[in-house]
């Protein structure tokens, strides 16, 4: 039997079909009409209540020769006309302007007021994502700069900003031929709607939210939650910036529905882990997907001087021989495979509804999991799976890399680093794959270089 004539295929074809046709009509009706496309915060597992959602219309410019910075865009981006909808690339429909033509740089520019109340704070800049290479000046001043087209990042941007309006001019350079940057199912060349490809629609500059966020001189960096099912606990890693030592650290484990059950406190050193026990453990499972709130905390002298709102999923996953087991019960997977394009957004979903109807169209028909193949998602995507008991492994886009080329070795590993470590607390993801298609050639050019 072939895989065409397979029983299999005949029912996975219509059931993606049906994922991919209903998904945007379900997502109309369960998002309002919003003024900020994009609104809701896009790091649901790292919450402060000081930020601002910065998605909608920008100034911009396509730079096609790649001289914006030498004619001093970054410092006066007056001749920046046209007008973009971010978070959408400029590729697609959904950002007004749909040119589908090879893109090698291009510039944005708005401006933006910080709140009375964030007075005395440090303020940053962050991006959910950027394809592929992106600087961020304010003020005519660079914050930063950042490689890398799949994964999130942030420029603090205090010492740039001035009192009333400040400047945010950031380039974004695409070279989709050059070998040396991830692309998945990008194509780096002029695309035909009309032929038969593998390939599809770029995505240029900026593609996920972009946000502010106020924090304290002394904040929480991170925290690494690991769950230990076998002991009825969740292990701690936090990470610190500027180190108060008059300060402690407060983890608040709360019950999925908000009451209060566990304080543990703890001395500021970085990475020294935190045991917190969880009485009558729930486990999360697809089944019941029972998600524990936590509330992270610098306190000093008696006053929360930082805060973030988080979670975590009580989760084992191991194998044996070759058997998967889910809380050391066997695990099948029924997993479909998904590429995370969208008709009018490619890259970016439409909506938050949207993300969320993915999967609960691909559990309808079946389906406990999804290999989220050769694109780095949302976080808010990992966000629905975490509560939707929905499967995953998450996986690199390196197709388009050149393994002879050591500067592309280099900024595979680089970004998958900065992948997992944004990633890793997901109780949804079971699974990671850093090469697809692709290991052999890596591998040979990796032992060479």
């Amino acid at each position: 039997m072939t895989w065409k004539n397979s029983q299999w295929t005949r029912f996975l074809i219509p059931a993606i079909m049906l994922i991919c046709s209903f998904s945007g009509l379900k997502a109309q009706f369960d998002n309002p009409t919003q003024t900020i496309p994009r609104p809701e915060h896009p790091r649901p597992q790292f919450i402060r209540d000081q930020w601002m959602n910065l998605n909608g219309e920008w100034n911009f410019s396509f730079d096609f020769d790649r001289e914006g910075e030498k004619k001093g865009w970054a410092e006066d981006p007056s001749s920046f006309e046209s007008k973009i909808l971010v978070p959408f690339c400029p590729e697609s429909k959904l950002s007004g302007v749909e040119n589908t033509d090879l893109i090698p740089a291009i510039w944005y520019h708005r401006t933006v007021t910080i709140p009375k109340e964030w007075k005395g704070k440090r303020v940053f800049l962050h991006f959910g994502a950027v394809d592929y290479d992106c600087r961020a000046w304010i003020n005519g001043e660079l914050a930063g700069r950042h490689y890398g087209g799949g994964v999130s990042f942030e420029f603090e941007i205090t010492p740039f900003l001035k009192d009333g309006i400040s400047d945010i001019v950031v380039c974004a350079l695409d070279d989709v031929t050059s070998g040396l940057q991830p692309l998945g199912k990008q194509t780096p060349y002029v695309y035909d709607p009309n032929k038969w490809t593998t390939r599809y629609m770029r995505t240029t500059g900026i593609w996920q939210t972009v946000w502010m966020e106020a924090r304290p001189d002394n904040f929480i960096r991170s925290v690494t939650i690991k769950p230990d099912i076998d002991n009825d606990r969740f292990i701690l890693e936090p990470l610190f910036d500027n180190i108060d030592r008059e300060a402690i650290f407060r983890a608040i484990l709360l019950t999925g529905e908000g009451k209060e059950i566990h304080t543990v406190n703890s001395k500021l050193i970085n990475g020294i882990p935190v045991a917190v026990d969880v009485k009558d453990a729930r486990l999360w499972h697809p089944a019941h997907p029972y998600l524990y709130q936590f509330r992270f905390q610098l306190v000093k002298n008696g006053e929360v001087t930082d805060q973030v709102d988080s979670y975590g999923g009580l989760r084992k996953i191991h194998i044996e021989g070759n058997k998967i087991y889910l809380n050391n019960e066997l695990l099948y997977l029924r997993f479909v495979l998904d590429q995370g394009f969208y008709p009018d957004g490619i890259w970016t979903a439409p909506s938050d509804a949207e993300l969320k109807a993915d999967i609960e169209l691909s559990m309808a028909v079946g389906f406990n999991g999804a290999r989220l193949h050769q694109k780095i998602f949302e976080e808010r995507f990992h966000y629905w799976a975490d509560k939707l008991g929905y499967l995953t492994m998450g996986e690199f886009y390196d197709f388009g890399m050149n393994w002879e080329k050591p500067q592309c070795i280099f900024n595979h590993q680089r970004e998958w680093r900065e992948i997992l470590l944004r990633d890793l607390n997901h109780p949804s993801i079971i699974a990671w794959t850093p090469f697809n298609e692709t290991i052999g050639g890596a591998r040979k050019d990796m032992e060479i270089h």
